[in-house]
């Protein structure tokens, strides 16, 4: 079965470099997400919203002509991932979940709060100078001192996110990806998409995980996840860059199940 996979927030389609060797049988196709790694960047003008990525992967599925495949997400992906399978239904037979469930969501009494952040961030944006590396190895370190990574992984990760311009060296992630969202899901739209989702579900949650704030909400959801197999395993928020193998072995278990229906 085809598996469509999407990276985390500033990340990029190499986030799944390191898994892949472990699935030769795979047709795997891995996004840059929109504003991501070589993706082009939005026009001028428009914003990155979370819903308009869940329309864009349904297009990609139907230009490749999948009736049927598995989803892969990490973190933001792993949100993507986990919308799109409650609007698909039976057309996602398998979920593979890497630090998520569901995308973030905000309470109804904050969205004027956050309206109000998104709009500040999205006016001082202009006299944001973007950072420029004259070496790699300095936007390696930049990005190891940003999040717990092995080097290896950070480096695989740098190589496709870093353009080359007259300066020096930028990330090629659109600077509008820093912006808050304009509007988030409640908890209870979140909740619902995760109780329309058919596919049978593999939660893999990291032991060391640097992005606590998220466990508890994570943890919460699981409980509304209707074929739901949850791991904790060892390694950090990017533990299928760090420990592949642990992480392919609990994929490899999981997709040996025949999906159901």
């Amino acid at each position: 079965m085809p598996v469509l996979a999407f990276h985390g927030w500033l990340d990029n389609a190499a986030s799944f470099d390191h898994l892949a060797p472990f699935f030769p049988d795979w047709r795997l196709v891995s996004l840059d997400m929109p504003g991501h790694g070589l993706s082009c960047h939005r026009p001028p003008g428009t914003s990155y919203h979370f819903v308009d990525m869940l329309f864009e992967v349904v297009e990609v599925l139907d230009q490749l002509g999948w009736k049927e495949c598995a989803l892969l997400g990490h973190s933001m992906g792993a949100g993507i991932a986990t919308c799109v399978a409650g609007m698909l239904g039976n057309r996602v037979r398998q979920l593979i979940l890497i630090e998520g469930l569901g995308p973030l969501s905000q309470p109804a009494e904050k969205v004027t709060e956050l309206m109000l952040d998104s709009l500040q961030q999205w006016n001082s944006l202009p006299a944001k100078k973007p950072p420029v590396y004259q070496t790699r190895e300095l936007a390696v370190r930049a990005r190891e001192f940003a999040g717990s990574m092995k080097k290896s992984s950070v480096e695989t990760l740098v190589t496709r996110g870093l353009g080359q311009i007259q300066e020096g060296l930028v990330w090629r992630s659109d600077p509008r990806l820093r912006i808050k969202s304009r509007l988030y899901l409640s908890e209870a739209q979140v909740l619902q998409m995760i109780q329309d989702i058919s596919a049978e579900v593999l939660v893999i949650e990291a032991k060391d995980t640097d992005t606590r704030r998220w466990v508890d909400l994570l943890r919460s959801r699981l409980a509304y996840v209707k074929s739901l197999d949850h791991q904790i395993l060892p390694g950090g928020h990017h533990l299928h860059l760090d420990e592949p193998e642990t992480v392919a072995e609990a994929i490899k278990t999981f997709l040996e199940k025949k999906p159901k229906g």
